[in-house]
């Protein structure tokens, strides 16, 4: 009381906002129960896209691999081989990498599954039973079954709610797949076959090879052949695309290129080497086109066939952002696509998992200083090849981008709501101020200066802004305790604001200290500042009027 009775605005503006005195201060309770209404609106609608975001983004990194390890050639994605690149102790090694969490292999493709009444076309991707920490993201999302896949050499998988729920199919039942795969190489052996030889439709490479040692100059131990002869020969070689190569003919340009490659720097030939290298020649213009192609057709039959995988689990992926519609154990996926009947152990690429998916920068550069080099050419890989490491924010970027603009835009459209409410109670106190003119002209005749009346009014909006910011965290915090009861009852009425079958989840909420501050503020100010305004118009009215008007 000694503090208001020191402050006459103060004091004023409490009495004013006193619901007791008069019908206005009904009006003051309304506009504290609007500003306490658009900030729990605000705080509850962003706390749930929040938690919304971070559910979605949990759910999704849980079978996304942060880093992704990948072998190109080319520009083309080429399989990591345990004989080429050793893969399995690369990924320990990476594993092993500061901030690192595990590293396993990564096979992934799209495939055909049928149950007993249905087919889809979705996407299987290969789990490492040894490796845990590939598992243990994924076990939250179980519904039905299990994910222990033992020793990983029964034929077992477990498939997506979505794909249950399209094959009508549970646990313990039966699944066919059919790599796309497979399919894909069929459709390029046909394609291949409806086109001649193209080492027989250039006609400059035949003769290119057969006079390579025309001109060579006589060395100790056989003939040189002129570096510029081999250069341009293996660069004919290196511009031939290999999926235009039948079997027979991709073997011995690989094996021409081996011999150029290992004799480019006054390397002689040898006597035996220069008749392998005739013979060479000889079987390359002997090919017949009707055999080679006759052998590609039955190089099908010996292509992995599909086959019948049991259902131990089901699992729950966000719906929005499908996951694989199958999980199954690596070796099962080798075989599946013919990975490992070759005895090469392939895979396309390591996954990496590691402590903070957000900062990826540190970790990609150190992996890099751990990858072998594998960019000198070779014979069966003419131009080399390029190891590259890709972040899931650069394959997710565009998703989580929609996910966080859908937020703002939220926000965007709830502040102008709450822009509206502050409008509003600029009006109520235009209309507040005017109806005590009066009792402002006669404090202005008493004295008063226009920033004392100022005072009266502005203190009003603070304690209304201040009030309402509190009360409005306050029922946030309630609403949001309550919030799956509340959309329980809301759904029963049919207005379920917050849908989550879209999601597969129940409704999450993020309670971010900075979001309820932030709209806390932001109702203050705007409260604030639409108190401001009405009180400095009257603040400069004419007292001597102000008294003579009724």
């Amino acid at each position: 009381m000694k503090f208001l009775r020191r402050n006459l605005s103060l004091m004023l503006a409490v009495r004013y906002l006193n619901p007791l005195r008069t019908m206005f201060s009904i009006i003051t309770l309304i506009c504290l129960g609007g500003v306490a209404l658009g900030v729990m609106v605000l705080i509850v609608v962003l706390s749930v896209m929040e938690g919304l975001q971070k559910e979605m983004e949990t759910r999704t990194l849980a079978f996304t691999p942060h880093l992704v390890v990948s072998l190109y050639e080319q520009g083309s994605l080429v399989t990591l081989s345990e004989e080429e690149s050793g893969w399995p102790t690369l990924a320990e090694k990476i594993a092993h990498s500061p901030g690192v969490v595990s590293a396993y292999p990564l096979l992934e493709q799209d495939a055909f599954l049928q149950g007993e009444n249905s087919r889809l076309s979705t996407r299987f991707q290969a789990i490492d039973p040894s490796n845990k920490a590939q598992v243990q993201p994924l076990l939250s999302m179980l519904r039905e079954g299990t994910f222990d896949f033992g020793e990983g050499l029964d034929q077992e998988c477990v498939i997506s709610a979505q794909t249950a729920r399209a094959l009508g199919i549970g646990v313990g039942d039966q699944v066919h797949i059919t790599p796309v795969g497979s399919i894909d190489r069929v459709a390029s052996i046909y394609t291949l076959i409806q086109s001649p030889l193209q080492t027989h439709t250039d006609p400059e490479l035949l003769p290119a090879l057969r006079d390579v040692f025309r001109g060579a100059s006589a060395a100790k131990g056989g003939e040189i052949v002129s570096p510029q002869k081999l250069n341009a020969l293996a660069e004919r070689i290196r511009s031939m695309d290999p999926g235009k190569l039948r079997t027979s003919e991709r073997e011995l340009m690989g094996d021409f290129y081996e011999d150029v490659m290992d004799h480019i720097g006054d390397v002689p030939f040898t006597q035996a080497e220069k008749e392998r290298w005739l013979e060479r020649v000889n079987q390359l213009a002997a090919l017949d086109r009707d055999k080679e192609d006759g052998k590609e057709v039955k190089s099908i039959n010996e292509m992995i066939m599909p086959m019948d995988l049991n259902v131990v689990g089901i699992y729950q992926p966000p719906e929005n952002m499908p996951g694989p519609g199958v999980f199954l154990p690596l070796t099962i996926a080798q075989d599946l696509v013919g990975y490992g009947s070759r005895g090469m152990n392939e895979v396309l690429g390591l996954c990496v998992r590691i402590q903070n998916p957000n900062l990826t920068a540190d970790v990609e550069r150190d992996i890099y200083t751990k990858l072998p080099d594998l960019s000198k050419p070779s014979p069966t890989r003419p131009v080399g090849l390029h190891w590259h490491v890709s972040s899931w924010m650069n394959n997710l970027e565009q998703w989580f981008k929609l996910i966080a603009n859908e937020r703002t835009m939220m926000s965007f459209v709830l502040s102008i709501i709450s822009l509206i409410a502050s409008f509003c109670i600029m009006a109520v106190m235009f209309t507040m101020s005017l109806q005590r003119k009066r009792e402002i002209a006669v404090l202005q005749a008493l004295g008063a200066t226009p920033s004392k009346i100022m005072a009266i009014f502005t203190w009003q909006g603070v304690i209304i802004g201040i009030g309402g910011a509190l009360l409005g965290i306050l029922l946030a915090l309630v609403v949001l305790y309550y919030r799956l009861e509340i959309q329980s009852f809301l759904a029963g009425i049919g207005l379920d604001p917050f849908p989550m079958e879209a999601h597969g989840i129940t409704l999450p909420a993020e309670y971010t200290p900075s979001t309820f501050a932030r709209q806390a503020i932001m109702a203050f100010l705007m409260v604030t500042v639409a108190s401001i305004i009405p009180a400095f118009f009257i603040s400069r009215q004419d007292p001597a009027k102000a008294l003579r008007s009724n």
